[in-house]
């Protein structure tokens, strides 16, 4: 079995080939993902934007083999993430969702650490690294001593990033990671996070069904529905409009909301008596 390497600064992020994936869970009578090819290229954040049930989180798992596909293949760098080791796979592919998923009987600092022990990384090495990822994600530093239920959810949020990232991943997974926190939070988030992923040159595919969020984070927007792909495009490209009625109907919904705003801001007040 081929294990794939863990980057290094000196490398730059990987490309990710889907290469005709399909996946079913009830042995062939309908598809979570069918026949999807796209490809994400390095330093990119690409968004997978779509209904529930369209196919986004599926085709995302495939990637870190959460799931295998019944069909196709993924490739990093061109090498086949089925030859490779599931265990060492994940560790050198971040991931973050919307649970979290910290560990609640672990201080921040020990959740953070988490891939690195498993990586075999010296204690003053893993001391040194938690404390530059506390500040990586704007954490004060004595958070380290502190349990998930002490924190906010923004800043468990932070958290998860932070572990996701430690280990200096090629790529990073993201399955709706800020849709369980307040729009303010969620939108400091977001921007922080865009900022990170252009700092270290990482490649990232965000599952959200958000489209404001993806049409402001994304470089490309991949859009689903019942496990296809309806449009693979720039943002810039996608608010202009599209011949897809699914397609269009989506990137309608910011495009009303942007003109409801500025509506508002425009609008004549009667002044207070």
């Amino acid at each position: 079995m081929t294990t794939l390497p863990m980057a290094d600064s000196s490398v730059s992020a990987p490309r990710i080939e889907i290469d005709a994936v399909s996946k079913s869970f009830d042995g062939g009578r309908s598809f979570a993902v069918s026949n999807v090819s796209f490809d994400v290229k390095q330093g990119s954040l690409v968004a997978l934007v779509g209904g529930s049930g369209s196919g986004k989180t599926t085709l995302l798992k495939t990637i870190n083999r959460l799931v295998e596909p019944d069909a196709g293949e993924i490739r990093i760098d061109g090498a086949p993430v089925g030859e490779a080791e599931p265990p060492m796979l994940r560790r050198s592919i971040g991931y973050v969702f919307q649970g979290i998923g910290l560990f609640p009987h672990m201080r921040v600092a020990e959740n953070i650490a988490v891939t690195l022990r498993l990586l075999g990384w010296q204690t003053n090495d893993i001391e040194a690294r938690v404390t530059e990822m506390l500040e990586m994600v704007d954490l004060p530093r004595d958070y380290a001593r502190r349990f998930p239920h002490m924190l906010s959810g923004g800043q468990r949020q932070r958290v998860g990033v932070a572990r996701a990232i430690a280990a200096r991943p090629r790529i990073v997974l993201m399955d709706e990671p800020f849709g369980a926190l307040d729009p303010v939070t969620r939108d400091n988030l977001g921007s922080s996070y865009r900022a990170l992923h252009e700092k270290l040159g990482m490649t990232t595919l965000m599952v959200t069904h958000d489209i404001q969020e993806a049409a402001l984070m994304a470089d490309r927007i991949v859009v689903m529905k019942d496990g296809h792909i309806l449009a693979n495009e720039t943002p810039h490209t996608l608010m202009r409009g599209s011949d897809d009625a699914d397609v269009a109907a989506l990137m309608e919904v910011p495009r009303r909301q942007a003109e409801r705003l500025s509506a508002l801001m425009t609008e004549s007040r009667p002044v207070d008596a």
